[in-house]
């Protein structure tokens, strides 16, 4: 078995499912939740938004470990220092997976920071407000950041 084309596939395939999360809370879960009842603002934001951050935590620290695999595995398990710094490949991956670190590191250390828990029963509507007001800004620098990744990562992989 070629473990290049394992990593390879893992790579592109959480790195997808992450993007595809992305658009799917900025376009699908943020404007329904803005448009829902308070009630079902209160649902939501106890019960699918902490799903769906975490998934979205999950699939980028697996596509940032199988991105770092990767390219472990294809210089022979040696980090090559000059080989991400001498050519517009490495740069692109190293400013990709940089960016793709960052984001990571973001969804696991401050991303639960940012918000307060929210409960079916118990939370103020004043919190609610707050909530969802993170909620319209934040993911869309994310999908931003995440848009900046897959470009850097496709010049990469085909040189465009």
């Amino acid at each position: 078995m070629n473990w290049l084309v394992v990593l390879r596939w893992l790579h592109v395939a959480t790195g997808a499912a992450w993007l595809g999360e992305v658009v799917a809370v900025n376009f699908v879960l943020v404007p329904a939740l803005v448009r829902a009842s308070r009630d079902h603002q209160r649902w939501m934001l106890a019960h699918v938004f902490p799903r769906v951050f975490n998934l979205a935590s999950w699939l980028a620290a697996s596509a940032v470990i199988f991105g770092a695999l990767l390219n472990l595995h294809m210089t022979d398990w040696r980090f090559d220092w000059d080989r991400l710094t001498s050519t517009r490949w490495g740069w692109s991956i190293l400013a990709g997976g940089a960016l793709g670190l960052v984001l990571t590191l973001f969804h696991f250390v401050i991303e639960g920071r940012l918000e307060p828990v929210v409960t079916d029963d118990e939370t103020e509507d004043a919190t609610i407000d707050a909530v969802v007001h993170h909620l319209r800004r934040v993911p869309r620098y994310g999908l931003g950041v995440l848009v900046i990744v897959f470009g850097s990562m496709m010049y990469a992989a085909k040189g465009f």
